[in-house]
């Protein structure tokens, strides 16, 4: 595992949302940017940013809403997800478009916003996320009348001791390390009661009840009417260069479709490789491995002025 870096932070408002940015690297390099996946948070990425800043990028990374240091909202759902997205790129492009490597969601999101603004997206990368899962099966009226039960009753992840939620984190990621578990519990997870954490991993009451810094209004996604057939034949639509890493393992977990569905869905110039050994948790699993497959299909950094 690399040096885990912390990063710089910087606000993006994404009308009305502030969006927190997470940088690594040269202020001054071009722009990459990560995208991480549903109620995950932008720390998941300590171990592969720091790589690919030293490869020379300048990584940002945000915090989807309600997700991390990021502000909560009313409401949540793709569209207001993707507009936050657009948002972070056009702040920290430049006026040119960037690159983005998105995970499980983020990977979707990456490979939509590369559809619907391919001005801000220079190439996409997708680390195991293909489809959009679907949260709510049945009729229109029964699936919205379930995701209003869910909100009203704020269900999100267990809160936890510490060590309750490094376990569960590493039952659910059996093949990330417990270093970078417990490194993710100390960053990304605080007290319920908001007292004696600041989220750098510096301290905190060992035991009582923590949480994951997630609104629980956030775990419960809106129910739309994408399918998998849908969106893989949206993928095959992409104009931008796009490389698809799909986990070797675990692929019930991340409910993505098979290697042959995607190959005969990628879009004219893609490619697809698949991860041998690893999970859908990769990036963690083996950052090393997956920053030399980006490397590799990104190239060098374009020079700067």
């Amino acid at each position: 595992m690399a040096e885990l870096r912390p990063p710089q932070r910087r606000v993006v408002l994404s009308t009305p949302v502030a969006i927190s940015v997470a940088e690594w690297g040269d202020p001054h390099a071009p722009p990459l940017a990560l995208v991480h996946g549903g109620m995950d948070l932008v720390r998941t990425f300590d171990g592969v940013a720091p790589l690919l800043a030293d490869a020379g990028w300048r990584v940002v990374a945000w915090d989807q809403r309600g997700h991390g240091e990021s502000e909560h909202a009313d409401l949540y759902g793709w569209s207001a997800d993707l507009r936050d997205g657009a948002a972070v790129l056009a702040a920290v492009g430049g006026g040119g478009p960037v690159p983005v490597v998105g995970h499980s969601k983020g990977a979707v999101l990456a490979i939509d916003l590369g559809l619907e603004r391919p001005d801000l997206v220079a190439a996409v990368v997708a680390v195991d996320g293909f489809v959009r899962r679907r949260g709510w099966e049945g009729e229109p009226p029964a699936a919205a009348g379930r995701w209003l039960d869910a909100r009203r009753a704020g269900r999100g992840p267990r809160p936890g001791t510490p060590a309750q939620l490094a376990e569960r984190r590493a039952a659910a990621n059996p093949g990330v390390p417990l270093t970078f578990v417990h490194h993710l519990v100390a960053t990304a997870a605080a007290p319920l009661d908001g007292a004696g954490h600041d989220g750098a991993g510096d301290g905190g009451p060992a035991e009582g009840p923590w949480q994951w810094k997630v609104d629980p209004a956030a775990a419960t996604a809106p129910p739309h009417g994408w399918t998998a057939d849908a969106c893989l034949a949206a993928l095959a639509g992409l104009t931008v260069p796009f490389l698809g890493l799909r986990a070797g393992v675990d692929a019930v977990f991340a409910g993505q479709p098979g290697v042959e569905d995607i190959v005969a869905h990628l879009p004219a110039g893609g490619r697809l490789e698949v991860l041998d050994g690893l999970g859908h948790f990769a990036h963690t699993e083996d950052p090393e491995l997956v920053v030399r497959h980006v490397l590799d299909f990104l190239g060098p950094p374009p020079a700067g002025p």
